[in-house]
């Protein structure tokens, strides 16, 4: 079985509630309920959250929800130890799970199609793990570090900065959309695959993660000039 696994707690400091905001008339987490519920590559999705509200909205939209303890909602949590918990809160449940794509509900333009898009690189490739990422329009590699003297040197090697884009070899981000892995692989050192690990490439527009007022908006705008893509 493939779950679809998205992660909202209910805190958030720098848009207060923001994984239930109205995103073009529809509580942003139900942007990544919609976009699993019409994957062919996902039999079931799960919501873990710390909040009833979340939990609430989640049910109306499909989903089904995992009540995740205080100590695993906090600012400071990384998604690790909550994909654990959801692991075994649902083997204990006799629930089995081979692989889990991991949503984050703040990347409300990936879609169904990315979706399996990424599922059928990872089948492709017997991967561990497929990451979403975009190719950002400045390289990464050409990027400067400062030294503890206060001088200047390549991120990568002295030469880099001064290499023609195209000499380089192609940089990726990751941008949170798509984390897709086996569930064997994640509980072999409780982290997410660090090998045999594939991109999975969308646009850099599709990449929007929200976490200021600005970005909600223009994810809002994006929404409404494709809106028949989402629909």
């Amino acid at each position: 079985m493939n779950i679809a696994l998205i992660t909202a707690r209910g805190g958030s400091k720098g848009l207060p509630k923001k994984n239930i905001l109205p995103l073009n008339g529809i509580p942003l987490i139900a942007w990544s309920i919609t976009a699993a519920t019409k994957a062919a590559s996902v039999d079931e999705i799960y919501v873990t959250t710390d909040c009833q509200e979340i939990a609430s909205i989640s049910r109306k939209f499909g989903a089904k929800v995992i009540i995740r303890p205080e100590a695993l909602a906090q600012d400071n949590t990384s998604s690790e130890p909550v994909i654990e918990h959801a692991i075994e809160y649902l083997t204990k449940g006799n629930i089995k799970i081979d692989s889990i794509c991991l949503l984050q509900p703040t990347s409300p333009l990936r879609s169904d199609k990315h979706i399996d898009e990424a599922y059928d690189l990872f089948i492709h490739n017997n991967a561990h793990c497929v990451i979403s990422v975009f190719e950002p329009q400045y390289c990464i590699i050409k990027a400067y570090k400062v030294t503890e003297e206060g001088m200047l040197k390549g991120l990568i090697n002295d030469a880099s900065p001064y290499s023609r884009r195209q000499d380089l070899p192609t940089t990726v981000l990751a941008n949170g959309a798509i984390y897709l892995f086996k569930k064997s692989e994640f509980m072999r050192n409780k982290t997410i695959p660090r090998i045999k690990v594939f991109p999975y490439l969308m646009q850099e527009h599709e990449s929007i993660d929200i976490d200021t007022i600005n970005d909600f908006i223009l994810a809002e705008n994006y929404l409404k000039k494709n809106k028949s893509t989402y629909e």
